[in-house]
């Protein structure tokens, strides 16, 4: 019987919900949209036809089981109910373009040059001071944040604050010498100024000399109805002569030390909000837009040394394009797009607990995992000697997170001397064809990593499936 297009998606694990007489709606089989994948089953001579407006994966019922249930072009005609296109030829496909990779920069990003910053980071604090008591008593933008889970006490310890203008105006004007910044002249010949816009104040905050804390960058989100009046596409305002580099907030605890756990949003406000939930458990980093593309040299190697990246990009078209670059660049990165709405202060509007959110991201082995020691289901005994627990290296606890949800099994095979001559990657092919993405994440990750090799050779097991993969088989020393 001919399937409706519709039908093959709930054959492989998705759930159209109709929202039209002739219109679905259902998670996206390519990128994993909960609900921005649009399906007409009547299109395209009753093959229907599915678009994600997210990754803008898109096709027939045809390409829909080509794609996604490995069918040859004769099964899957055949599947949907119609003859094939004798000598069909397959179309030739796009050289594959590979995802440009962050660089990273040594100098600082962004400050302008001649730029006098002792004064500029003077004027900066002064500035910022005085918008964080403008803001605590202004009960309209305190409101505000407070609907995105950012309260009182986040906007004091983050030193947020609200510009509300000056003598009636929705901005403040002042000579640019003033805030230590060069002099330019317009081209009627009278001299530019600073100019300063009604928002609320964002401002990026790092150590100083002998434990001083030192302004480094002003960002202001300017007012929704002023921007209905003037400049509606310039929604955050930087102040010239800012440092540009990521708001990087290291996490609180020694939990994750080093490298540790980071997640990404692009909203600095959403940053905050996630540090102030859960802060003790991970580093949060805001890029500021979703086509980031360079970084400092320092945060490029502090994401480098991460266990692991959650991508928490906005959940729309410009997020899902700007996903490639992390996960090009940072093989420990997985996108972790929140559950309901666009980004963080959405989905916390909307009820969503963000912590719990962010420990669910959190591969298994590294939630368990501290610095005190590894995994407590580890072996803790060598021939009745107590010994120090190996920690699992960050490759390792990656795999061991992926395998949780992936039904495949290791096999050693051994000479009767006891030497591995052979290895296979055993799984059910049906549940294979249906989560093809996740079976070749998981053995791309195993044959770039020689860590993973090196452990599964120490597990004394000859089957090895996720319940006994962390399991070690230690070497006992001649001499203890």
């Amino acid at each position: 019987m001919p399937a409706d297009i519709t039908d093959l998606f709930r054959e492989h694990g998705l759930t159209p919900v109709k929202k039209t007489a002739k219109e679905w709606a259902s998670p996206c089989p390519c990128c994993g949209g909960k609900d921005r994948c649009q399906i007409w089953p009547e299109q395209q001579e009753g093959r229907g036809y599915y678009w994600c407006r997210q990754c803008e994966a898109k096709g027939d019922g045809i390409q829909f089981l080509r794609d996604y249930a490995g069918m040859s072009y004769a099964d899957a005609c055949k599947r949907v109910g119609v003859a094939p296109v004798a000598n069909l030829k397959a179309p030739s496909l796009p050289p594959v373009r590979r995802a440009e990779t962050f660089q990273p920069v040594a100098k600082d990003l962004g400050q302008l040059e001649g730029v006098n910053r002792p004064v500029w980071q003077g004027r900066a604090a002064a500035f910022v001071a005085w918008a964080t008591e403008h803001l605590i008593n202004t009960p309209a933008q305190m409101a505000w944040l407070a609907a995105r889970g950012i309260d009182a006490a986040a906007v004091r310890r983050y030193r947020l604050g609200y510009n509300p203008g000056e003598k009636g105006n929705n901005s403040i004007i002042r000579p640019r010498e003033v805030w230590g910044l060069p002099s330019l002249t317009k081209e009627d010949g009278k001299p530019k100024r600073l100019w300063l816009p009604r928002g609320i104040v964002i401002p990026q905050i790092l150590p100083g000399p002998a434990g001083a804390s030192v302004v480094h960058r002003v960002r202001i989100r300017r007012l929704d109805a002023d921007r209905e009046e003037f400049n509606p596409k310039l929604k955050y305002f930087v102040v010239p002569g800012s440092a540009m580099d990521v708001l990087w907030l290291p996490c609180t605890t020694s939990l994750y030390e080093g490298g540790g756990i980071v997640v990404v949003t692009e909203s600095e406000l959403d940053a905050i909000l996630l540090h102030h939930l859960a802060g003790d458990l991970v580093h949060c980093v805001a890029s500021m837009t979703s086509n980031i593309r360079n970084l400092s040299r320092t945060v490029f190697d502090r994401l480098q040394d991460a266990l692991c990246i959650l991508v928490a990009l906005d959940m729309d078209k410009a997020g899902a394009e700007g996903w490639p670059r992390w996960e090009a660049t940072f093989p420990r990165a997985k996108r972790w797009p929140v559950p309901t709405g666009k980004d963080p202060g959405e989905a916390f509007a909307a009820g969503e607990d963000l912590r719990l959110w962010l420990q669910a991201g959190i591969p298994a082995g590294l939630r368990m995992a501290t610095p005190s020691g590894p995994r407590p289901d580890m072996p803790l005994q060598v021939e009745g000697r107590e010994k120090a627990r190996p920690v699992p290296p960050p490759d390792v606890l990656q795999l061991d997170a992926m395998w949780q949800e992936i039904p495949i099994t290791y096999t050693r095979f051994q000479d009767e001397g006891g030497n591995c001559v052979g290895f296979s990657w055993d799984y059910d092919y049906a549940w294979a064809a249906k989560h093809r993405a996740k079976v070749d994440a998981f053995l791309q990750l195993v044959d770039r990593s020689r860590d993973i090799w090196d452990w599964l050779s120490r597990n004394p097991e000859n089957l090895i499936t996720a319940k006994n993969f962390l399991n070690y088989r230690l070497e006992v020393p001649d001499v203890w």
